[in-house]
């Protein structure tokens, strides 16, 4: 009698094992999976927030002046005052008249594809354009010094047209039509 009932508790414990232990135990096993991925997950912002850290860091280490000049390169808006300010300068220290200054609104677009009427779009600079033109009356030589003041300058200017009149006693008439960057 008591090997049957030895058995019947052997069986019972095997059963209970299988039927009670073994969910507790994977149940178990998955919930140390999910701590290892969330222990990861953990570590990895972590890591972002150190280098958020030493990056905001760096950016407070910056001199002012160094990031007003950053803003002069390419401002947080139009500035087409500080545009028309740069343009007199140039000129004036080179002794070149400048003529006339004209700002150009430039529509924005979308371009569409012909096939199965899918709209393609280019990918959207991080910057915006401001365009102009101006004109100036200078010698050959005058001109060639203002080109390369606005190439060395620090504000960056695509001329992207010239034409030029002839005129009397070595001064020409120049157009330029230049574009200038500002932040989105």
């Amino acid at each position: 009698m008591k090997a049957v009932t030895t058995i019947i508790l052997l069986l019972a414990s095997v059963g209970l094992v299988f039927f009670v232990a073994k969910p507790v135990w994977s149940d178990t096993a998955s919930l140390r999976a999910e701590q290892a991925a969330v222990s990861d997950a953990l570590a990895r912002l972590k890591d972002l927030q150190s280098l958020r850290d030493d990056l905001l860091k760096t950016y407070n280490e910056i001199p002012r002046n160094k990031i007003e000049r950053l803003y002069d390169l390419l401002p947080p808006k139009p500035d087409s005052g500080n545009i028309l300010v740069m343009l007199e300068k140039l000129t004036r220290d080179r002794n070149i008249r400048l003529r006339r200054v004209e700002f150009i609104k430039e529509a924005s677009s979308i371009s569409q594809s012909a096939g199965a009427g899918k709209i393609v779009t280019k990918e959207a600079p991080k910057f915006n354009t401001i365009s102009y033109s101006f004109t100036i009356s200078a010698p050959y030589e005058g001109f060639r010094s203002l080109l390369s003041a606005m190439e060395k300058n620090l504000r960056i200017i695509d001329v992207t047209d010239i034409s030029f009149v002839g005129g009397a006693s070595n001064l020409f008439e120049f157009t330029l039509k230049a574009k200038s960057y500002y932040q989105k």
